[in-house]
């Protein structure tokens, strides 16, 4: 991929963008060649010269003058970490640099030397020696820019400051540039542009910021219409894309030609490095599923890194691919994936890893994602796609296609049996997809079973529990009390027609076939369950003690199934919490834990527990122990926040303010600053730990810090509750009654019971 870097006035950062993206492209495995084509004013050897061997001997002056071939005047880059960087400068830093540069007759080099032509050699020869070639093109709209920026490039990135000569500039280059393509003799596809705001300084001005990202986004957007997929769940994907894209102005990289990614830790929002990832990455993806930059930026950035560090020999990690976003696509992917098969949808999965493709519900037009896949394909004769769905002319002329659904490719896969019972293979895949929480795609695929199958009994229990779990309590009842009528499967059926019937609402039909799935010859494990059930019932009617009856007998038939052991002792447990018992409490909780088969959330759940079962009763040490396995096994930003608030909260009570604003501290320091939803909780709660505890006057700072984390999270409840702590933690009334006035414009675009929750807790510290 040849990628050039232009902008329309000179000082907005180019080149600089340009000598990050190419060391973290390079780091990440890739061979990299940085192109300096701003031949008036070079300087992009300045970035590379600390980690280079030699000065510059030679570069594209000389290669134009058809004094040097380029790979003459090449020059490795040692950047620490990055293997195959590399450097073509401008030209031979002497003193007559200028004046060979200004020699160079264009009009003559084109007419009579076939410059155009040498030039498209030349990009043949980058294309086959290099992942990746970043141009440096020169400023403002002239004609030679034309090889930088219609000849050369797959991708023009168009670096622009916020102003609006930078805007209407570029954009006027963008038109021109896509002309230019358009009359070029060779073959080539379709220019992308990729719009880059630099020097960008949102921090003070903050409307005015977010007033021109959002006409930066209108004015982008037919630039991002060919490749940015459009979002169900995103009615402006054009400005969240703006927002990944947009490099901050840090006064500290104004100065010299440093890289930034090099000394500067990338997880950081606030951070060069974090954009110049995101930058780096869409290029890696080929622009191809933008959308996940926007909603998932770690993930998209991660996979980016992957890409090029898969080692010689390793084999494929994925059997299959799945490239599409429809319904169809996931319930594809899990189907297989129920299958045993190592499948994974390809919105990012490195193409490399992967051994075959299927790719469903393909776009009318030409994508960038189906582009790639299909390039990968041209490599390999060994790999095939497949296509779900009407495949357009570039995919059936590009490689044999076939048509298949979930069933064939399904069907297709190799099997111990050589005659092997579908049927019973695809309720076992809709069992998997159930238990991984696609009810959807499991209906789906057991009606599928149902209607293939000429004794359907084990089809219409699935899909009867299945309808069940979907609130689909009418189809469930009909499938169920097929099922009931065959003794192998009665026992089950009861079982589910009682909780079919209890959500119905019928509490003594649902009575009467749990005891009849106990009277049927139950299996202890079912007769759990059904007591499980019975035990939900009596909760519901108000009858705890009922309740915890029928969970101690589901506890004890459970003793020979570890799983459902421990899930009934956490439930039995978390009962006996709410109804006071906590001694019992806590050894079932314990018992539970120490199964270690718990899921990650039910686990954390009861660590937590018992470690307010441990503060309750005094045991500290004990409690901490159990808030930190549990923070160890959390998933979510919002959970881990909530486990070291907690922490924090019984250390003050244990050992005092200091040591609990010493684990917040501790935990702020070390944050990979991936997570700011963490980072913007953790310092609310040193405020309110400071306020609640006497501190008031040393709450600002923490409660400011919050604050700036929940702006640019654009989490606007976080900045009201902010807001209401340093209110609350104002030196005078008339601060917090200006701070409060702050807090309401907020609040007036806030609904629902937190937003009511807020306005009670801003009217108790800053009354109106």
């Amino acid at each position: 991929m040849i990628v050039t870097f232009y902008s329309y006035k000179g000082g907005v950062g180019r080149s600089f963008c340009l000598a990050n993206v190419a060391v973290q492209l390079a780091r990440w495995g890739n061979r990299v060649l940085c192109v300096d084509f701003d031949l008036d004013a070079p300087g992009l050897h300045e970035y590379f010269s600390p980690y280079a061997d030699a000065p510059v001997r030679g570069g594209l002056v000389e290669v134009i003058a058809g004094e040097a071939d380029w790979t003459e005047v090449v020059e490795p880059v040692f950047v620490p970490d990055a293997e195959s960087l590399s450097l073509l400068a401008a030209g031979a830093m002497t003193p007559s640099y200028a004046d060979r540069a200004q020699t160079l007759s264009w009009p003559e080099l084109f007419a009579d030397h076939d410059l155009g032509w040498r030039f498209e050699k030349i990009r043949e020869e980058w294309a086959e020696h290099f992942d990746y070639v970043l141009v440096d093109s020169r400023t403002g709209i002239t004609d030679i820019g034309g090889i930088c920026t219609a000849q050369l490039p797959d991708v023009l990135v168009l670096c622009v400051a916020p102003n609006r000569q930078n805007l209407a500039g570029a954009l006027e280059v963008a038109r021109r540039a896509s002309d230019a393509r358009d009359k070029l003799p060779y073959d080539r596809a379709g220019l992308l542009y990729l719009p880059v705001v630099s020097r960008f300084d949102g921090k003070e001005e903050y409307e005015r910021a977010r007033s021109w990202r959002t006409a930066m986004a209108e004015q982008f957007g037919p630039l991002y219409a060919s490749w940015l997929p459009a979002d169900q769940h995103d009615d402006q994907p054009e400005l969240g894309l703006v927002e990944r894209t947009t490099v901050p102005y840090l006064p500290y990289w104004s100065f010299g030609e440093e890289i930034a990614v090099v000394d500067e830790r990338s997880g950081s929002p606030d951070s060069v490095s974090y954009y110049m990832d995101n930058i780096a990455a869409l290029l890696a993806h080929r622009l191809a599923d933008a959308d996940v930059l926007v909603s998932n930026r770690d993930t998209y950035v991660s996979a980016a890194r992957e890409r090029g560090r898969r080692e010689a020999g390793q084999g494929f990690r994925y059997d299959v691919l799945v490239h599409g976003t429809s319904e169809r696509a996931v319930r594809l992917t899990d189907e297989l994936l129920a299958l045993g098969v190592r499948a994974v949808r390809g919105r990012l999965a490195e193409l490399s890893m992967v051994r075959h493709f299927v790719v469903v519900d393909p776009p009318a037009r030409p994508s960038a994602g189906v582009q790639e896949i299909l390039d990968q394909v041209q490599l390999d004769s060994g790999r095939l796609v497949m296509v779900v769905g009407e495949a357009p002319k570039q995919l059936a002329a590009a490689h044999p296609l076939r048509n298949a659904d979930a069933v064939e490719v399904v069907s297709a896969l190799p099997v111990d049996d050589a005659r092997p019972d579908w049927a019973d293979v695809l309720v076992a895949a809709a069992r998997r997809l159930q238990e991984r929480g696609d009810l959807a795609g499991a209906h789906a695929l057991v009606t599928r079973t149902v209607q293939a199958s000429n004794t359907p009994t084990k089809s219409l229990l699935l899909r009867g529990e299945v309808a069940m779990r979907l609130g689909r309590l009418d189809e469930a009842e009909r499938d169920l009390l097929v099922a009931v009528s065959h003794p192998g499967e009665a026992p089950r059926a009861h079982r589910l027609l009682g909780e079919v019937y209890r959500d119905m609402g019928d509490l003594f039909l649902a009575a009467e076939h749990f005891q009849e799935a106990l009277d049927a010859g139950a299996d202890e494990h079912e007769q759990a369950l059904v007591h499980r059930e019975l035990a939900t019932m009596e909760l519901r009617a108000g009858r705890p003690s009922e309740a915890l009856r029928h969970l101690a007998t589901a506890r004890e038939l459970s003793s020979g199934d570890d799983v459902l052991a421990a899930k009934l002792g956490f439930e039995l447990g978390s009962l006996l919490v709410d109804q006071g018992d906590l001694e019992e409490a806590g050894r079932q909780l314990a018992e539970a834990v120490e199964q270690n088969t718990l899921l990650p959330g039910d686990q954390v759940s009861a660590l937590s527990q018992l470690a307010y079962l441990d503060t309750a009763a005094g045991r500290y040490r004990r409690a901490e122990e159990h808030f930190l396995r549990a923070l160890d096994l959390a998933e979510g930003s919002v959970e881990k926040a909530d486990i070291i608030i907690a922490l924090a909260r019984m250390q003050v009570q244990a050992f005092g303010l200091s040591h609990a604003i010493h684990t917040l501290s501790a935990a702020l320091a070390s944050l990979d600053q991936r997570e700011a939803g963490i980072e913007a909780r953790l310092h609310e709660a040193v405020g309110a730990l400071r306020v609640d505890n006497g501190e008031a006057v040393l709450a600002g700072d923490p409660y400011r810090a919050a604050l700036k984390s929940y702006r640019r999270l654009g989490d606007r409840a976080g900045e009201v509750r902010a807001l209401i702590g340093l209110a609350a933690s104002a030196h005078d009334a008339e601060s917090a009654i200006g701070i409060g006035e702050e807090a309401r414009r907020l609040l007036a675009r806030l609904r629902g019971p937190e937003a009511d929750l807020l306005r009670r807790q801003l009217d108790s510290v800053a009354p109106k």
